[in-house]
């Protein structure tokens, strides 16, 4: 193989690097864009791995979302109300499908985007809660409008 094959090739190696880490910059960039706003709980979905059987629980997250609104700043701060209370606030950015979220109190939760479009955002995340009768793990899979 002569020395010029040799460096087009690398040069095309670089090129196609070069492509593959804007891609991935540039559709964090629009995600992110597509965030920014206020978005309004409209569904919930709580899927069970494990624990006791507790309907009010789940469905009390349920009414609690539903009143709930999420609020995305272009400066990379977030805050979270349910009906006209603040429940937390505090950083977020995103990581190619993952949204990660810092409140001041320091508690941080990683969120797989299932959807985001202009009017739908899709979150889903692990969940263990303390309960009496134990604990309850699972998933929750978020739908938010606007």
């Amino acid at each position: 193989m002569g020395l010029l094959t040799k460096i087009t090739q690398s040069r095309v190696l670089v090129f196609l690097c070069l492509i593959l880490s804007i891609g991935v910059f540039s559709c964090s960039s629009d995600l992110e864009e597509k965030l920014i706003g206020t978005w309004q709980g409209s569904d919930f979905l709580f899927h069970k791995t494990e624990g006791p059987d507790l309907v009010l629980t789940i469905n009390g997250g349920l009414e609690q979302h539903l009143r709930s609104k999420l609020i995305f700043a272009e400066d990379g701060a977030y805050q979270k109300f349910v009906g006209e209370y603040a429940n937390g606030n505090g950083v977020w950015l995103v990581d190619k499908d993952l949204l990660f979220t810092k409140a001041e109190n320091d508690f941080e939760q990683v969120y797989k985007l299932v959807q985001v479009t202009d009017t739908k955002l899709v979150t889903r995340h692990k969940v263990t809660l303390e309960t009496p009768d134990g604990d309850l793990v699972g998933e929750i899979t978020l739908t938010y409008t606007r």
